[in-house]
């Protein structure tokens, strides 16, 4: 369950840092500020995000704008990101199910428990 969560700490951060770096797309405001590789080499802070995400814990004011965010995204392939947002999802996204498919498939199945978007997700996650 930890690791699921990583990876839905790890897609809002990364969405909130293009938001703070370019504007536009998802995430403007609290997320602006968040640091994607602080958030991924410390576990404790990572560790409070995954409770948010999974509704184990509190949530920071960034851990909730990601969490209103992240279902959305999924369903939609990210389609209110913008190209940066995009790029930095999908290597997120890829890094995360080759390293913790089984936090992953824990994810999907909170988000997504039927599964109707999981395949056209990781195709397009998976595109060039």
């Amino acid at each position: 369950m930890k690791a699921s969560i990583t990876v839905v700490v790890v897609l809002l951060a990364t969405v909130a840092y293009v938001a703070a770096q370019i504007g536009g797309g998802y995430a403007q405001g609290r997320l602006d500020g968040i640091d994607v590789d602080t958030i991924l080499n410390n576990n404790r802070v990572l560790k409070s995000y995954v409770n948010c995400f999974m509704d184990e814990g509190p949530c920071t004011p960034e851990g909730r704008e990601g969490k209103k965010y992240f279902p959305e995204m999924y369903k939609t392939n990210c389609a209110k990101c913008t190209e940066n947002q995009k790029t930095l999802v999908k290597k997120t996204i890829k890094a995360f199910i080759s390293k913790r498919k089984s936090d992953w498939d824990k994810i999907v199945d909170k988000y997504d428990p039927d599964h109707a978007h999981d395949k056209d997700f990781l195709k397009w996650v998976n595109e060039p």
